[in-house]
Parts: structure tokens; C-alpha cells; sequence
């Protein structure tokens, strides 16, 4: 009973990185999320005001990828966030879904999130700058690469991933503005 009591409590919080956690064993190919949004018109993301998530890749060092992809989203005319997120983590999913249901397309269409793994991706992450107690975790990219502003959601329960919305929100119409 109390090892039930103590789960739910852990439920109920924002999701920490550093605490224990199941093993994520999922392919990030496999998470609808994490792929870059695609149309069957043949229009472009920014034009149809979608947000868009790209997957970070392995294959080079955060600071290099945080800068390329800068640069692509800002010639797009949308701004790039970097976003760490959990497979364990319930806001995580909670806002991967709303992603995936296209109910975020309208507040934050000229959006890009450079989507991390907190599992896989907090020492190169690290390594550029970007460090985090709790995920879900986004942050606004400097020209530099490094962050220029961050926000981290601490609230209870799967509803946490909202407390986002307001700088997410804030970042898309400062970098969007004519």
C-alpha cells in the first residue's frame, strides 16, 4: 500500500531527469512526435502553420546541431526551441499528444522544436549549455547556439507540460515579428 501511495505521489510531480526511471526503449523513429511534420499538399510546414518537431540526431555535437537547425528555422521564418522531453515523463506525453492531435498547430505554427531525450542527451546538452532539473524542458537558442532563455515546467500532474505555452508562445512572436 504505501509503495502504491508513493508511486502515485511521484505521478503527481514534475518529471526529474536525474531521479529513477524505466529504461526507454522505444525507437525515436518509432514517436509520431518526433518527426518533421509532413504535408501530402506539398506545402511547406511554416506556410500551413504547423508546428513543426525535428528529432535531434546522434551524429554531431548538440552545439553544431542547435546552430544548423537555427539557422534552417530562422530562413523558414520560425524559430527554433530546443525541447528535452522523457519517454517516462506523464506531462512529456501529455504534450507529445496535444503535438501529435495538431491542437498546438494554431498557438504555435511558425514554431520548430529541436526535440532531445533527457535519457540519452543531458551531457551533450550539457556540454552546449543547456542544463535542467525537470522535463518537460524548452529553451530559446541564441545566434551562439547557446540558450538565450529557458523554461522548465515544475508542475503537478500531466497538465505540467502547460505551464510552457506562455514562453513558447512569447519566443515565437519576438522572433516572428516583420
Amino acid at each position: 500500500m504505501r509503495a502504491l501511495a508513493i508511486a502515485a505521489l511521484l505521478a503527481q510531480v514534475a518529471c526529474n531527469p536525474s531521479s529513477s526511471r524505466p529504461t526507454a526503449t522505444a525507437e525515436p523513429s518509432a514517436d509520431p512526435v518526433a518527426k518533421t511534420a509532413a504535408s501530402t499538399s506539398g506545402e511547406a510546414p511554416a506556410a500551413r502553420g504547423k508546428l513543426q518537431v525535428v528529432a535531434a540526431t546522434q551524429d554531431s555535437d548538440a552545439l553544431s546541431l542547435i546552430r544548423t537547425e537555427r539557422l534552417k528555422a530562422k530562413a523558414e521564418g520560425r524559430v527554433l526551441v530546443v525541447y528535452v522531453s522523457a519517454t517516462w515523463c506523464e506531462p512529456c506525453k501529455k504534450l507529445k499528444e496535444e503535438i501529435a492531435a495538431g491542437r498546438l498547430d494554431e498557438r504555435l505554427g511558425k514554431t520548430t522544436l529541436l526535440a532531445f531525450d533527457a535519457d540519452k542527451d543531458v551531457d551533450r546538452l550539457g556540454g552546449a549549455g543547456y542544463t535542467f532539473k525537470f522535463v518537460p524542458f524548452v529553451a530559446l537558442p541564441g545566434a551562439d547556439g547557446h540558450p538565450a532563455d529557458t523554461q522548465e515546467a515544475t508542475g503537478k500532474g500531466g497538465g505540467a507540460w502547460r505551464e510552457l505555452l506562455g514562453k513558447l508562445e512569447a519566443w515565437q512572436r519576438e522572433a516572428t515579428r516583420p
